[in-house]
Parts: C-alpha cells; structure tokens; sequence
C-alpha cells in the first residue's frame, strides 16, 4: 500500500525549509538499517517537497525488466511499457498531468495501480550516468486543489543523485555506505530560493509581455493535425517540413507553460536548464520553420551550418531556439521583398564556441538608435512602426538570453542597405565527434551546374565541400556537364531528360536543387534523386550524395511509436538509413525485398511482441531466406527485454538491449563488424 501524508503544505515557496527537510532526513537514514524506516523518510520528504498525498518509491531491476515498489507490494512489468509511466521509463525523462484520466498514454493498471482518487501525477526517472536506477511517482488526490508546475519537476529532479543512493542503499542494505554528500543538493535550492527573492512584482507585466511576444497559434490542436498529417505523407521532405512545424508547436506549447505560470504569479527566472541536443537537427529545423514564408515573399533565405560542429552540444535549447526564432523572424519581417537573409551557424574548436549570426539586407537602423534598440518595447517608430508592426521585445528578449548562455548580442546597420545581428556563446560539447564525416575518397570530381556563376547558394556549397576535405580545384562550376563529372549538383532550371539519360549511363551520383518549392514532386523523373530545396538546409544531402562510404541500412521494428521515435532520435547522428515497420509481418516483408532489390538491411532493431508475428518468428523467418540466397545475415539486435526468450529464440539474435535504451549501447550497435 502507498504511503499517504495528508496536510496542507506550502513549503515550496521555502527552499530554505527544504534544505532542513532534506538534511534532517539525511541524517535519520544515516542512522538506521531498517529499509520501512527508510522508505517512510523518503516518502513523507517528497510529499512535502511536492505537497503532494501519496508517493510511490520504484527501483528498477534490469534482469526481470520491472519496477519493484519500495513502498508497497507492486510490481510494474515494463517488457512491453505502457502508460505515463511506461512513456517515463522509455524516455528517462520526467512527467506531470494535472488531469490523469484524461491523458492519451494513461493506463490505470500501470499509472495507478492500487485505484487511489487521484487527480494530478508526477513522474520522475532515478537515473544514473544513463542508466536508470527507479522511479518515484507522486500523486495529488481529487481533494487537492493544487496543480504541478514544471517548477516541481525542477525540485524532484533536483534531489536525482541523492535518490540514487536511496535506491543503492535500500536494495544493498547493510553493505551500502549511508553518507551522503547534498551540497550539491542545497545548492541547487539555495538558487531556487535567491531566484524566487529576486522577483520583482513590478516586474511581471513585462515578464508576462515577453511570453507573449513568442505566442503564435494555439498548438495543441496544430500539432495533433501535423502528426496526422506527417503520418499520411510519403514524401521524405514533407515529412521534414511537418516535423519543423511540430517542433515549433512544441515549442509554443512550452512558451504557453510559462505564460500560465506567470498570470498565476508563480514566475521564477529559472536560470539556464542545459540539455543535450542533436546540433545539426536543432539548428536545420529552426533555419526551415521559416522557409516556406522565405519562399513566399521570394526572399533569397541562405542557412549554412558548419559540418566541424560537434554531433552533440549541450545549451540551454529553448532559450536558444527563442533567441533564433527572434532574430530570424525580425530579418524577414523587415526584408523587403526579392532581398536577402542569410542565416550561418559556425562553430570554433579552439574555444568551444558557436559564432551565429542573421544577416539581411532590410530596411537597417539608424545609428542614433542602435545603442537602444535591445531595450524592451524599443523599436521603430513612426511610419515604420505602423508597417511593420511590433512591439520591440524580441530583441530584448534574444539579448537577455545571449547573456546568461554567456555571450553577447551585437550589430551592425546601415539604413537601406541591411542589418546583421550576431553573437558568440560557449558551449559544452557532448559528443566531440563532427557532424559529419570527411570525405576520404577525393578522387571526384564535382560539377555544380546552373546558368548562374553568382548565385550565393554556390559559395556557400564550395565552402561546405572544400571543409568536408574536397579540394577546391574539383569543384567545377559550369552551364554544361562537366567530362569529368563523377558527382552533379544540378540546379532545377538545368535538370533535363537529356541530363538525366546522361547520369544513368556515366553512374554520376546527382542532387538535384530545387528552385521552386515542392514542384518536383510529383516529377517521376526527379524524384528517383535526392532533392534539396533552395531556402533551406541541405548540407546533409550533400554530404549524403558526395560521401563515398556506404550508410549502414537499419530497420527499426515495434509496434510501439515511441519505441520507434526513440530509436530514430539516438540513431539520427549516425551514418545510417533507418527504416521502420509497426508489425511483425511488415518487417519480414521488409527484409526480404530489400534482399531481392540488391539494398540488403545491415542491422535490425526489433521488438518480440508486435502484431502479426512476433520478433523471433521474424528473425526465424528470415534467417531461412537468408541461407536459401546466400546471402550475408543481418545483425539482429533484440530490444525486448524479456528474460524469458528461450535458448532457440535467443541463438536467433546477435546482441540484447534492453529497455530503457542506454544511448551509447544502441549508438555502439551500428559500429560493429558485420559478418
């Protein structure tokens, strides 16, 4: 049975009473070797640091895939995870919902399993070095007016490294040492405590203001139609246009968090909250969730992205994105028509540091007015104020957050003629290897093709090629096909059949860029090529149409889509071509087609429970087909966690990763020697 505390606490609003609470609780552990002693301590400490009425303790046992609960009797299979829960202990990442039954992924066998009157649920991973350790769930009752905010979240969160020891220690008992350090801990809420002194009443209708300024549309229903929509849709780059438009509603979402918060007066300045963040994807999709409106008002929108950048970074990502959005949204809303806006991302490895900058070629600021213009509410007046519209906040907002991520903005404006805005920020790299990888083989030669030498779009791929190792004189810029082509960027204007019988017969490898939006897709023709947009990022297919290595082929089979986004969000820094099936019989189908078509897949992820057939009738299945061919086996990874696979099922396999996914153990995988 879940252990419940009912009183009416406010101890939230006293970070320095939670740093009593936590020491004293420390130092009762320390003195006792009973583990009901121990859960008890734990479990009244969180509900009073959540003010919450109920509390269940998990640890995690990686053998039997399942959550045991410290407070009670439960255990929770989480071989086939269901529920918020089940969504926690895939993602390691935290919950909350202050209506539980209406949540889409709530499962009351998982999310409440002794059928307690609960109203609110918070959800929050033990996790250590990736690995995760427990759970604790935390509930509100129907009787408890009071909702979860993310500040709660921050606080449990806060406390990860000291319930991890509470998990060693009541699963090694005795054989654990009880010291505990939380000065880190305190820390933390000392901070939380100095920010919540710092707030100044008079201060949050501009706090409120700046919110505002980010709120666009409402994005719950968007991103519901998006998904939809992304989920119907064929095509590889619309599917990357929907996916820049959820990220955009998500980020709104979160922008409608704070905004709540802050009419509730519970705002706080949070500091800066670092994640780890995919640079390539984040950058690229804040750069193309402005091309269509670029392409709109036929403004030339120029995006580099330096291919040296580390695969991962550390930031604080929303903060980021909000200052990108900003300054990126402020150079198209004041770019006249037919102008230019150039968007470049370049990072130097001698300091750790990304250099951005936003250059335009619009309307410009007089200089009189550029040592003001970062103030809030400062902008243009006048007629251009009328015409453009604004409150002037956005700038203000990008400035304050450039510098608590360490950097500061900066500009340069002449009237007329344009503006550029840009900044420097350190950054904590947390995967040094570079986005992409050289090109070892240069013995190529590369024949850019269009009717205009001048084109900026062609300095900007020179540079690109000549970082990734290309030498300068193979890069050929020419109306004609070059005789010594091995590889053809071709612009759409050039693009011919008596260009594409060309390719075919020579093996050119070829990229086509397309001029006008979306027009070449329904082209049978172009479409059997990779096609990159102008007015968007396209680094990525052009090192995927110069790169000579071959791109391991992997299929990504589960029923479950979170499984699937998961996979896919690990996966996507790799060198690889994913591909996934939702069913047993479709994954099977999948393997031997591509067997046939000669595009063998390297490596499978897959799951044992999915409709149709399970994993191991797939694997069975096809290991047959395999042999009649004669063909080299696929490396099947198994990702179902069940220790009850028999010795027949699991000599079918090559490597076991369980759930939840470790990052590095699933990166690892696509590395290894195949046979």
């Amino acid at each position: 049975m879940s252990i419940g505390l009912n009183k009416n606490m406010n101890v939230l609003d006293s970070p320095s009473h939670l740093i009593s609470i936590l020491t004293s609780s420390m130092d009762k552990i320390s003195k006792t070797d009973d583990n009901n002693t121990i859960i008890k301590i734990i479990t009244t400490m969180l509900m009073e640091f959540s003010d919450s009425d109920t509390v269940d303790i998990y640890s995690f046992d990686q053998a039997k895939q399942a959550l045991s609960c410290k407070s009670c009797d439960q255990t929770l299979s989480m071989i086939d995870p269901k529920g918020i829960i089940g969504q926690a202990f895939l993602s390691k990442k935290s919950f909350y919902c202050n209506h539980v039954v209406s949540e889409k992924h709530y499962e009351a066998s998982i999310d409440n399993p002794d059928n307690l009157k609960i109203k609110s649920l918070m959800v929050v991973p033990i996790v250590d070095h990736d690995s995760l350790m427990g759970m604790i769930c935390i509930y509100k009752s129907i009787r408890n007016n009071k909702p979860y905010r993310e500040k709660d979240l921050d606080l449990i969160s806060s406390i990860n490294t000291f319930m991890v020891k509470i998990i060693q220690i009541l699963t090694l008992g005795k054989n654990m040492n009880r010291v505990i350090n939380i000065s880190n801990v305190s820390k933390h809420l000392s901070e939380i405590e100095q920010d919540n002194e710092q707030v100044d009443k008079d201060h949050i209708a501009l706090q409120l203001a700046n919110t505002v300024h980010d709120i666009r549309t409402p994005a719950n229903s968007l991103y519901g139609f998006l998904e939809l929509i992304g989920e119907n849709l064929e095509d590889g780059r619309l599917k990357g246009f929907i996916d820049n438009a959820k990220e955009s509603a998500k980020l709104i979402n979160a922008l409608t968090d704070s905004i709540l918060d802050q009419a509730k007066g519970s705002y706080t300045n949070k500091g800066i909250k670092l994640s780890k963040i995919h640079s390539i994807k984040f950058f690229s999709q804040v750069a193309n969730s402005f091309s269509a409106n670029m392409y709109d008002k036929k403004i030339d929108y120029l995006v580099s992205i330096d291919p040296s950048i580390p695969k991962e970074i550390k930031t604080d990502s929303l903060k980021l994105e909000r200052i990108l959005t900003n300054l990126i949204g402020n150079a198209y809303k004041f770019t006249p028509k037919g102008k230019e806006i150039y968007f470049k991302v370049k990072y130097n490895k001698d300091d750790s540091s990304l250099k951005i900058s936003i250059a335009d070629q619009g309307i410009g600021i007089e200089p009189n007015r550029q040592k003001d213009i970062f103030e809030a509410f400062e902008q243009a007046e006048g007629d251009t104020a009328d015409k453009y519209g604004g409150s002037g906040l956005g700038l203000s907002i990008s400035a304050t957050y450039i510098k608590e991520l360490g950097g500061k903005l900066k500009l340069k404006s002449e009237i007329d003629k344009g503006s550029k805005f840009y900044f420097s920020l350190p950054i904590e790299v947390a995967n040094d290897e570079p986005a992409f990888e050289s090109f070892k083989d240069i013995d190529k030669y590369i024949t850019i093709q269009t009717d205009n030498a001048s084109c900026k779009n062609i300095a900007i791929i020179k540079e690109y090629l000549t970082k990734l190792g290309m030498p300068e004189e193979k890069i050929i810029i020419s109306k004609d096909l070059d005789d010594k082509t091995t590889h053809l960027i071709c612009y759409q204007h050039k693009f011919s059949l008596d260009t594409l019988m060309t390719i075919q017969k020579r093996g050119i490898k070829f990229l086509i860029l397309e001029e006008v939006l979306f027009s070449l897709i329904k082209d049978s023709n172009a479409s059997k090529f990779n096609i990159a947009s102008l007015n968007t990022y396209y680094g990525d297919l052009i090192h995927s149409t110069i790169f000579s290595g071959k791109k391991k082929r992997v299929l990504l089979a589960d029923d479950d889509k979170i499984n699937i986004s998961l996979l896919r969000s690990i996966l996507e820094t790799e060198h690889v071509e994913l591909f996934s099936a939702r069913d047993g019989a479709e994954a099977l189908d999948m393997l031997k087609s591509a067997l046939v078509n000669d595009t063998p897949f390297d490596i499978i992820y897959i799951d044992e429970y999915m409709p149709s057939m399970v994993g191991s009738d797939v694997i069975r299945g096809y290991r047959a087909y395999e042999k009649s061919n004669g063909a080299s086996p696929v490396f099947a990874i198994s990702i179902t966690g069940d220790p009850k696979l028999n010795d027949d099922e699991k000599i079918l396999y090559d490597l076991f990763i369980k759930k939840p996914f470790n990052t590095e153990a699933v990166r690892k995988a696509t590395k290894v020697n195949m046979v």
